[in-house]
């Protein structure tokens, strides 16, 4: 087992006061949208499957209190392009229920420009509408993977086309780097940077991350993989994390934190929330109503909505107007949602409502099918009623004339209406069809 006195930083001994020190500077409280379960799948090849990858993974989510759900298909030599057409990888696809699905490509394609462009980018565009399809909650995180330990040039099998002769592995390492990140941003989805980091381990130190190919990972790279993708998937620092595959403490807290600075000190560059909806809206308001402009964005403007106003009432609609019974300041809360990601704002609205007269009227049924009785006595003969949709447009306009009026629902569709009278009241209902 390595102790910490045995590995030296290239300009200084890591001494584990720094360790330390450096681990209070990064953590920080960056949220997992308050899930503790995650399902993931990995579509990979050996640089995953080497010392059992989605196990440390798994092992580090235990470690921090979590559940991690994980399935894998990782052969030895394959391609995104190999996944595409894999039938393991398409039916573990279909089953769905997938929150992140972790995409390596091998290792050398990205590297050689014939392929980057010609096979990895269009078979991952490929694979990403085949998970949109069949599993549209899941988030694709492609995962960087690192250079060769000297560097050199790379080839197909029949040498048609190659690499740039690389001079070492930051030079390997740097085409590596651009060709995930590439796509990552065309694609708009997150990359874990584990080349990056093993590139920030090496020349900090003279720690050996390869095995003695000089390609596949030894027990501390995949070591320093899994706390990249731990972090990169959960949103949270692996810094203080007990499980250590074995390493010694000192030495696996310095890969926790070499992953921790090189993610959230430039998440940025690795997509790594842009899955995230923001919650925003204005408002509008008039005497006791006030309409809502819901103002949230989202990467795939696919979000669900919840709307607190603060006065015991909720709302499911984008855009939603609400009549307020009496004067006073509410908290209105809008919690937007897409999949496991969300964001909530609070917005406070001052309401003045005048009294509403002591005459009765009862509204009913509600919900309705085809029709609404207003039963009222004879001083709300003459005011005007109108039915508005969920975006304010009046789609029915009347008078109270007698005791009760019926208003004719039946060329309304299924949805939510709201009802004012007069300048008094204002009432949702539902209209259902049978």
């Amino acid at each position: 087992m390595l102790a910490l006195a045995n590995f030296k930083s290239k300009n200084q001994s890591v001494e584990i006061k720094r360790i330390f020190v450096v681990l209070l500077v990064f953590l920080f409280s960056l949220k997992t949208y308050g899930q503790d379960t995650l399902s993931v799948l990995f579509l990979g090849n050996s640089y995953t499957s080497a010392n059992n990858l989605p196990q440390l993974v798994k092992n580090l989510t235990n470690s921090a209190g979590k559940t991690l759900l994980v399935d894998a298909n990782i052969p030895g030599g394959f391609t995104i392009s190999g996944h595409l057409n894999d039938a393991t990888s398409l039916n573990k696809i279909r089953q769905g229920n997938w929150d992140y699905i972790v995409i390596q490509e091998q290792s050398q394609i990205p590297s050689i420009d014939f392929y980057r462009y010609n096979d990895m980018y269009p078979s991952l565009m490929q694979l990403k509408d085949t998970i949109d399809h069949y599993s549209p909650c899941a988030k694709i995180i492609t995962y960087m993977t690192w250079g060769r330990r000297f560097g050199g040039i790379q080839c197909d099998p029949s040498n048609t086309y190659c690499s740039p002769n690389f001079v070492n592995f930051n030079h390997m390492q740097d085409s590596l780097t651009s060709a995930y990140l590439e796509i990552s941003e065309q694609l708009n989805i997150q990359c874990v940077p584990v080349g990056v980091v093993w590139q920030n381990v090496l020349n900090d130190t003279t720690l050996v991350l390869h095995t003695g190919d000089n390609s596949h990972p030894n027990i501390d790279g995949s070591y320093v993989a899994a706390c990249a993708i731990f972090s990169s998937i959960w949103k949270l620092n692996s810094s203080g994390l007990s499980f250590t595959a074995g390493l010694s403490s000192p030495l696996a807290q310095y890969y926790q934190m070499m992953a921790d600075n090189t993610i959230f000190n430039s998440s940025n560059d690795w997509n790594l929330l842009v899955n995230k909806p923001f919650a925003n809206f204005s408002e509008s308001i008039s005497g006791d109503t006030a309409t809502f402009t819901n103002l949230s964005t989202s990467i795939n403007n696919t979000l669900d909505y919840f709307w607190d106003f603060g006065d015991g009432s909720t709302s499911v609609i984008q855009n939603p107007i609400h009549a307020y019974l009496n004067s006073g300041t509410y908290n209105v809360t809008l919690v937007v949602s897409n999949c496991i990601f969300s964001d909530t704002i609070t917005k406070i609205i001052r309401m003045e409502v005048s009294p509403s007269p002591s005459i009765e009227l009862i509204i009913y049924p509600n919900p309705t099918t085809n029709k609404i009785n207003l039963k009222a006595d004879s001083k709300w003969f003459g005011e005007v009623y109108s039915v508005y949709d969920n975006t304010g447009k009046s789609v029915l306009k009347g008078n109270i004339t007698s005791e009760n009026t019926i208003i004719d629902l039946r060329n309304l569709s299924r949805a939510i209406y709201f009802l004012s009278v007069g300048t008094h009241l204002k009432q949702t209902f539902k209209v259902v069809k049978e």
